[in-house]
């Protein structure tokens, strides 16, 4: 299968335009949407002097019951990076987006003669109860146009699943996906909707779920006891909430952890990161 992958430039060095200047690149890995509620990296960058190219990635659109495994997944968004050429100064992880930052890391360390400096924002793995807390915030999107039977149908089937004995994040991940198409394609033939708009739905959702559903491949444990994490006050959120979970087990889960008074869903927002991000990047 041919993944895609893509980069936006958040902003571009000011070196990248004068000829003969080397440039440096930042990435920054997160799954944003239009209307999200939670900050994104174009918020954080918006913030920051330093001067540097950032991209933040646009994941391949791929099912999760491709059979892609993670680590083909992350060679994809290697690619461009690469053809590029330009060195990776640093990569940025948002939440699951720490497990990718992270494989990034590991991957350019191998290439570049000096490993890029990783920065964590309530870095977390995925979770069944991740995977089924977005998956509902995603469904709400067709609220408008489902009927009591398609509600009930797709929330019985949710936590049906996650019960299974055995059931894997992969799994769940991929069986919401076939429960999300059933039910929607039903609801949009039902609503008249144009098969367009079907379609880029079902990109949204099925590279979404992908982007959590492969993260539960890659372990980021090593690199992150080399990484700093920024963390918000969010008490289910990030390093909050493994170590209240214990999902990484016990002692230290990153090298140095600095903590902020704002939520999760303002992190990036937040002129207090902003700072110390933009002092973290000066050494």
């Amino acid at each position: 299968m041919n993944l895609n992958t893509t980069w936006t430039t958040l902003r571009s060095s000011s070196k990248a335009t004068v000829s003969g200047g080397s440039d440096e690149l930042i990435l920054c890995a997160d799954f944003h949407t239009t209307g999200r509620p939670e900050a994104g990296f174009a918020e954080l960058v918006a913030r920051l002097d330093h001067d540097a190219t950032f991209w933040h990635v646009n994941p391949p659109v791929v099912a999760p019951d491709s059979g892609t495994a993670a680590p083909a997944y992350v060679r994809s968004w290697l690619e461009p990076v690469r053809a590029q050429g330009a060195p990776v100064r640093a990569v940025f992880g948002y939440c699951v987006g720490a497990v990718y930052a992270a494989a990034l890391a590991d991957e350019l360390a191998l290439v570049q003669e000096e490993a890029p400096q990783v920065l964590l924002f309530d870095p977390e793995p995925t979770a069944m109860a991740t995977i089924r807390h977005q998956f509902g915030n995603v469904f709400g999107m067709l609220s408008s146009i489902l009927v009591e039977e398609d509600v009930a149908e797709t929330e019985g089937e949710v936590e049906r699943l996650i019960r299974v004995e055995g059931m894997t994040v992969g799994n769940y991940a991929a069986q919401l996906y076939t429960t999300f198409r059933r039910v929607g394609e039903r609801a949009f033939e039902r609503a008249g909707l144009d098969q367009e708009y079907g379609a880029e739905m079902w990109a949204l959702f099925s590279s979404f779920l992908s982007y959590l559903s492969f993260a539960d491949g890659l372990d980021p444990r090593d690199r992150w006891l080399t990484s700093t994490a920024l963390s918000s006050s969010g008490e289910y959120n990030g390093l909050n909430r493994l170590r209240g979970t214990g999902e990484l087990g016990g002692g230290e889960l990153v090298a140095r952890e600095i903590r902020f008074e704002a939520g999760h869903g303002d992190l990036l927002r937040s002129d207090g990161v902003a700072q110390t991000v933009g002092k973290l990047l000066e050494r």
